[in-house]
């Protein structure tokens, strides 16, 4: 009985294992696979516009792919935002998609003004606590480097407004808000999104 109550639990084991490889795996698309999406909906729009789009539109369409995803965050239980390359005729730049999965394919679900992914105000709190208690660690002045460290204990995000990708590097910048020990404060900041976590970016 105790060894097949082991193989049963080994097996259970293995198997919850195998499912949660499954769904990391498929929590964003892969460059190949988002490419495929963004191909299929521009076909899409293609083969709508088509008594429209002129030889030389649809020669540019036909050259514009994703060349790259930079990193990825779950919106809900259907949708991920990426922030991904974009290598067209004219130039590159970065654009946010979203993505849903279908079956082992992914769809482009909002391509139309799609907002950046941005990190939640807890990880934003614990990037710019890394960052002061860094500048404490690098400061030689004690009192200096005892202020960064205070003020970084006392630091509480409270907002991340109008965050905007900027298009030129793939950052996410935002309008950020705290509450701290020396009163209310804020000042832009700069985050990069890369595979699925976040790191404050120099201004």
């Amino acid at each position: 009985m105790l060894s097949i109550a082991l193989t049963r639990r080994t097996l259970w084991l293995l198997l919850s294992f195998v499912s949660a490889n499954a769904l990391a795996s498929d929590a964003a698309p892969d460059t190949e696979q988002a490419n495929a999406a963004y191909r299929r909906a521009l076909d899409a729009q293609t083969r709508e516009q088509a008594g429209t789009t002129s030889p030389l539109m649809r020669s540019m369409l036909d050259s514009m792919k994703i060349a790259a995803v930079q990193g990825c965050q779950r919106v809900d239980a259907e949708q991920t935002a990426c922030i991904v390359k974009l290598d067209a005729p004219m130039r590159e730049g970065y654009q946010a998609y979203r993505f849903r999965a279908d079956g082992k394919d992914w769809r482009i679900v909002q391509d139309a003004d799609t907002p950046a992914p941005q990190p939640t105000l807890a990880r934003a709190q614990e990037l710019i606590r890394e960052h002061l208690n860094a500048l404490a660690a690098q400061n030689p002045d004690r009192k200096k480097a005892e202020e960064f460290r205070r003020f970084a204990a006392g630091l509480s995000m409270t907002a991340l407004n109008s965050c905007q990708l900027d298009r030129d590097s793939g950052a996410v910048e935002c309008d950020g808000q705290w509450d701290s020990s020396e009163g209310k404060g804020g000042k832009p900041l700069r985050f990069g999104l890369n595979a699925a976590d976040w790191s404050l970016l120099a201004d």
